[in-house]
């Protein structure tokens, strides 16, 4: 679990990494007075609050003990699902090479 820990706090912080980015841009084109600046900074620190905030809300979800046998039952399903799949897959592979060869 710490490295799904790991790997979402990486994802916050790259979001984190690019609004800045955003930010540092929209400053520099930004031809607005002190009123408008600050009610931009206000809303992209809403933006960051609320992008933290639902990255809280996944690393909660994934500590959920519930959540994550949840979790393993998808991932099984998912796996047998793929399995099926890719068994039918290899079979008509076989059955074309079969008729092709007859």
């Amino acid at each position: 679990m710490a490295e799904v820990k790991e790997k979402w706090e990486e994802v916050g912080n790259r979001f984190g990494a690019l609004a800045q980015h955003v930010k540092d841009r929209f400053d520099a084109r930004a031809a607005f007075g002190e009123a408008e600046k600050a009610e931009v900074e206000g809303a992209l620190r809403k933006l960051g609050d609320a992008l933290e905030s639902a990255f809280e809300a996944i690393g909660d979800t994934m500590r959920d003990p519930d959540i994550r046998d949840e979790l393993k039952g998808v991932a099984t399903t998912l796996g047998e699902a793929l399995s099926t799949t890719f068994r039918e897959v290899a079979d008509g592979i076989d059955q074309r090479i079969k008729r092709s060869s007859s």
